[in-house]
């Protein structure tokens, strides 16, 4: 995994600078590096747009939700493998 990564990683989950952080094989298949990594005005709708039909990737998504009705929002990083 490239250190760059990481750093992605780490910027979503600690400072949700991004709202997914998309991942891929490098050309020569022997690391893993970013592919895409979007601010937090993006949805949810914008990151399965940007998924490939024919290739792998990873994913760390911020997904956004209310528990119920008045008790504020909450947040759950979800890793997807595509």
């Amino acid at each position: 995994v490239n250190d760059e990564c990481i750093t992605a990683f780490n910027d979503l989950k600690l400072s949700r600078k991004y709202r997914y952080v998309v991942y891929r094989l490098s050309d020569d298949l022997k690391s893993i590096i970013i592919d895409k990594a979007v601010p937090q005005c993006a949805s949810y709708d914008d990151f399965v747009t940007e998924l490939p039909v024919d290739d792998c990737r990873y994913a760390v998504y911020d997904f956004e939700y209310e528990k119920a009705p008045g008790e504020g929002k909450r947040n759950k990083i979800i890793f997807i493998a595509w």
